[in-house]
């Protein structure tokens, strides 16, 4: 898998494609001209100021994100192909905002703020210089911790499958989403997908709270005001969700018959 870049500006035949239409006229046979769609299929597509994407291209990108398929069609002539990519964007908020059909289509957001911390801002500049000093010697420095990384993914992928989620739990995630005004389904799939793979890479035997709280922060993201969402809201809706559903279940159990 390796990574196609979208640039900014690119026109709608470098990203969709062609269709060689001399070539199709002459020998009667339909041959495309690949664009970026194509380049993409099973890779990794990067967009960058994402959010000032152009509206048709936007509609371009839904289109191949929902169906994995991508269709060129030029002077009368179709053709479709595969294109079935993960989608990875960056954006500066300020430039503006990111359309909703395209925020909504994109499973975690990741928000990055400047560090004001002034030891911290040291240890970034004392650690670019000893890489440019000695690159070997720096990653050297920190193999171990990246390979014990790896071992946790490699170790995860394998618990996945095995990993639980209760229908309380379910229902944690349904009530937290709706109680945060969120729109479609998406979301729901989204945490609930996040939480167990979380919870896989903790090695828990089934998703817990902890799980659902870090999996909301990263699936809920730009769908909010950041003023609006922080940690400490999640954690107390998913709480509050817990209450609710435990006062729900005590209420099942009274009007169970009791058997005597």
């Amino acid at each position: 898998m390796r990574v196609v870049e979208l640039p900014l500006g690119a026109t709608e035949d470098r990203v969709v494609g062609s269709i060689n239409i001399e070539k199709a006229l002459k020998e009667g046979m339909k041959s495309l001209e690949p664009g970026i769609l194509a380049d993409a299929n099973r890779n990794i597509l990067y967009v960058d100021e994402i959010n000032l994407l152009d509206d048709n291209l936007v509609d371009v990108l839904l289109d191949a994100a929902a169906y994995g398929i991508n269709t060129v069609e030029r002077e009368g002539i179709s053709l479709t192909h595969p294109s079935n990519f993960i989608l990875v964007g960056t954006m500066n908020p300020a430039e503006g905002e990111l359309r909703p059909q395209l925020s909504d289509r994109i499973g975690l957001q990741i928000s990055v703020a400047s560090i004001m911390d002034i030891d911290d801002r040291v240890k970034i500049m004392e650690r670019r210089e000893a890489f440019e000093k000695d690159p070997y010697s720096f990653r050297e420095k920190f193999q171990e911790y990246q390979d014990q990384i790896l071992e946790n993914i490699i170790q995860a992928r394998e618990l996945l499958d095995k990993v639980e989620v209760s229908e309380d739990m379910m229902k944690v995630i349904a009530h937290l989403c709706v109680d945060m005004g969120v729109d479609g389904h998406r979301a729901d799939i989204a945490i609930l997908k996040a939480s167990k793979t979380l919870a896989a890479y903790y090695k828990h035997n089934a998703v817990e709270n902890i799980d659902v709280e870090e999996a909301a922060a990263l699936v809920l993201g730009e769908r909010f005001q950041k003023k609006s969402l922080d940690q400490d809201k999640i954690k107390k809706q998913i709480q509050n969700a817990v209450n609710e559903i435990s006062q729900e279940n005590k209420e099942d159990d009274k009007k169970k018959p009791q058997v005597k």
